[in-house]
């Protein structure tokens, strides 16, 4: 059985160095929710759109480096996918 899907490609824009993760998290709530608004059954984000693109800064600071990765479970962007399935979207 076939299935039409309406998928919308979400563009978020740069993620500075200092920005942190729950800013880029509510920009890409956003995005999701307009997507929703249009009719969209799946939404997808650009790889790293969590975070800067950290290879682009050159640190020797294992603390910077750290907040790249995660360190709970759940993570912090729990928020982000208990919002997708308020909105019944796919990420």
């Amino acid at each position: 059985m076939s299935r039409i899907l309406k998928v919308a490609a979400a563009q978020l824009g740069p993620i500075t160095l200092k920005e942190p993760r729950s800013s880029a998290v509510k920009r890409m709530i956003v995005l999701m929710q307009n997507a929703k608004a249009q009719g969209a059954d799946l939404v997808v984000f650009p790889e790293l759109a969590l975070t800067t693109f950290f290879p682009r800064w050159f640190t020797e600071d294992q603390s910077e480096i750290d907040k790249y990765f995660e360190t709970e479970m759940p993570t912090r962007r729990q928020t982000f996918v208990c919002r997708s399935r308020e909105t019944k979207d796919w990420l």
